[in-house]
């Protein structure tokens, strides 16, 4: 089994999970994660997912999609919406990646309301132990601030403390476990991975 998570958006990275999914079923019970996010928290993203990816979690982040950058250059609003809805729809999972800039973005309350459809409806998943395959993960900038309602429907993650958590809960491993064999990183670690990005201590 690949033991790093691997970027579904990516073609090659694609293909190589559907071929090890051929010869290891259990790749199909792995977590998928679609990085919901403003352009402008690009960064931010990236280590999330290489954090996600260390954990052994797969996911999806945008720029690696090329029919949604395709799309994208050339201002092409349904095939960036039916890229968009690919990645939800191929995920098990959906984070959506807040700051101050989300509040502007056109896109991210469209893949929370189709993400909401498509990952929790899907799955009528009302009671609240489930509630977690929609998770709103908080950068720095706001994780103490209150968030606005229709982000309120998801799991919210406001810290490196939090988000060790989820990621617990949604590999159904201890995090103790996943510390001891390097998959994640003990929150109060001096120099954790994620200081720049996320308050360590929530």
């Amino acid at each position: 089994m690949h033991e790093k998570g691997l970027n579904k958006a990516n073609l090659v990275e694609n293909i190589t999970w559907l071929a090890e999914s051929i010869k290891d079923r259990s790749l199909h019970s792995r977590p998928c994660v679609f990085l919901s996010h403003k352009r402008e928290d690009k960064s931010a993203c990236r280590k999330i997912a290489d954090y996600l990816k260390n954990a052994g979690i797969d996911y999806y982040l945008d720029e690696e999609d090329d029919n949604l950058q395709y799309a994208s250059e050339r201002g092409d609003a349904v095939r960036i919406t039916e890229s968009i809805k690919n990645g939800i729809k191929n995920s098990s999972h959906m984070m959506v990646v807040v700051s101050d800039q989300t509040y502007r973005s056109l896109w991210v309350p469209f893949e929370v309301g189709y993400g909401h459809a498509a990952i929790l409806d899907q799955e009528k998943l009302q009671l609240e132990k489930n509630r977690i395959r929609l998770s709103v993960l908080t950068l720095k900038d706001i994780a103490e601030k209150t968030l606005p309602d229709y982000l309120q429907v998801g799991y919210v993650i406001k810290g490196t403390k939090s988000l060790n958590e989820y990621i617990s809960k949604i590999t159904n491993k201890l995090e103790k476990s996943l510390i001891s064999e390097n998959l994640l990183f003990s929150y109060n670690k001096i120099s954790h991975p994620l200081d720049t990005v996320l308050n360590w201590k929530l």
